[in-house]
């Protein structure tokens, strides 16, 4: 099910056009915007847009969430497998090519976000997110002493209406498109 689903979300991202991709990911932030100003400033996890994915490293130029801290994910290797550790990140930072040629912060100062921010090719309003296929989100999350609080970026159009989770996924805390947030848990705060 999970190939089917990815082939069907990649469908639609690769028939994106990239004044689509803007607009879907203007209205992704804004909504994130007014869910991070909830919280007390932290340093919050984003992700770096690639594949079409919503892109919404402007909300870092925002005065609503000064104070805040950013941070890119790096993929990284261990004795026990392949995480991500975060560095912190800000709009003038030099940029190098990390793993999957995705950028990274060249000078790398390792933080641990209280808020992560999640790219999801699909998802479950259940909490469920589907991504490439490789497990780092699920591995990195379960592996953290103080897991953050999690919020899936997708687009509304690649939600499914099938639960594809299994026991391994880590499911996320909120979900935000660029129609609703959705809570998924009533942990969620």
């Amino acid at each position: 099910m999970k190939k089917s689903l990815r082939q069907t979300a990649m469908a639609y991202r690769n028939r994106l056009q990239p004044e689509e991709i803007n607009l879907l990911s203007q209205e992704i932030s804004a909504s994130l915007i007014t869910l991070l100003q909830t919280f007390q400033p932290c340093t919050v996890g984003l992700f770096y847009p690639t594949r079409g994915e919503p892109n919404v490293l402007a909300i870092m130029n925002n005065l609503a969430l000064k104070g805040f801290r950013w941070a890119l994910p790096v993929c990284c290797e261990s004795p026990t497998g392949p995480f991500l550790k975060f560095a912190q990140f800000a709009p003038d930072m030099e940029m190098e090519l990390g793993r999957y040629n995705i950028p990274v912060p060249k000078s790398k100062s390792w933080v641990q976000p209280e808020v992560l921010l999640v790219p999801c090719l699909a998802f479950h309003r259940a909490g469920a997110r589907l991504g490439y296929g490789a497990g780092w989100y699920d591995r990195t999350l379960s592996q953290m002493p103080a897991k953050p609080v999690t919020v899936g970026v997708a687009y509304a159009i690649t939600e499914t209406k099938d639960n594809f989770s299994e026991q391994h996924d880590e499911l996320l805390d909120y979900l935000l498109t660029e129609r609703e947030f959705i809570f998924t848990r009533s942990g969620a705060s």
